[in-house]
């Protein structure tokens, strides 16, 4: 009988104890789930609302197609840009930069008066006119002031030009001012600068403001001189054909250049100066030099202006 109630007692026991088991085992995903839909809560409540949402979305985005016309302009800001020379400088050239106000797809309203910074990178070779030379164009004339300030030493001209008092605004495009300017006839081939426009500012005739965009930079650069070898080869033998090789550029030969003649090894057998150009074949002391390629080099003082070969033959 004891046996009996001690397997009982065992029995309950193990049933409690697995029941433990049982309802430990299974607590461990219910918690995971609990924290799978914590983290999904707000997921489904965004969910929901753009579901809530979606008709006055769709109104919105119909009005928007309704009012949108093909093919119609969108509005732009009108921009004052640089017209720069199209071909390279070359050495001495005067040039011109122009000012432009508006395209004609993107024309200025009511423009009275405009002042704005031009920067520039590098003016080692430029020459500036006087204030006195800056000129109003078209667009704004007749009877502009026009205003400008030079500092060096920033690498900035500050411009201006307005209409006077009473004068009603432009509309349209055309070129609002012009800066001549030169380049210095020692400027190295190659040699580049660029300009850009800054800080513009633009009223109409009543002061009131006009926003006007600055237009993108633009650069002039100096072009290699187009120097002539000819003939080249020559034969130097006296029959008068081609007994002289002669060096020189369209505008003339500058009398500053010093033209170096060197054999194969380097060494100097001519130098031509004082404007002398022309090549005969022989060294310093006249000797009549062997057929082959010679070496030539023109110098502008310390700077090299063209190196090459002439071929010296009988």
């Amino acid at each position: 009988m004891e046996e009996k109630n001690d397997c009982k007692t065992h029995f309950q026991h193990e049933g409690r104890v697995n029941k433990r088991r049982v309802d430990a085992v299974t607590a461990v995903p219910v918690a995971k789930a609990r924290r799978a839909s914590a983290r999904l809560l707000p997921v489904f409540v965004m969910l929901l609302s753009l579901l809530i949402a979606m008709p006055v979305l769709k109104t919105a985005l119909a009005a928007e197609c309704a009012a949108f016309v093909p093919g119609a302009p969108v509005a732009e800001i009108p921009q004052v840009w640089i017209q720069a020379p199209e071909l390279p400088l070359v050495a001495g050239d005067t040039f011109e930069l122009q000012f432009i106000i508006g395209t004609a797809s993107v024309p200025v309203q009511g423009l009275f008066g405009i002042a704005f910074e031009l920067r520039y990178s590098d003016a080692t070779f430029l020459h500036f006119d006087s204030t006195q030379t800056i000129q109003a164009g078209d667009f704004l004339q007749p009877d502009v002031y026009t205003f400008v300030r030079h500092e060096p030493e920033n690498k900035i001209i500050y411009v201006a030009v307005s209409r006077k008092r009473g004068a009603p605004g432009q509309s349209g495009t055309g070129v609002v001012l012009s800066l001549p300017l030169q380049i210095d006839k020692n400027v190295p081939a190659g040699w580049e600068t660029c300009f850009a426009i800054q800080a513009v500012v633009a009223d109409d005739s009543s002061g009131g403001k006009i926003e006007i965009e600055a237009g993108p930079s633009v650069c002039v650069k100096i072009k290699e001189p187009e120097i002539h070898v000819i003939p080249n080869p020559f034969t130097p033998n006296d029959d008068g054909y081609n007994d002289e090789v002669e060096f020189n550029k369209d505008d003339g030969f500058p009398r500053e250049w010093v033209v170096t003649i060197m054999d194969r090894s380097g060494r100097v057998v001519r130098r031509l100066t004082n404007g002398e150009n022309t090549w005969d074949g022989r060294d310093e002391n006249g000797n009549l030099m062997l057929p082959g390629p010679y070496l030539y080099a023109i110098r502008d003082g310390e700077r090299f202006v063209r190196r090459g070969i002439v071929a010296l033959i009988r």
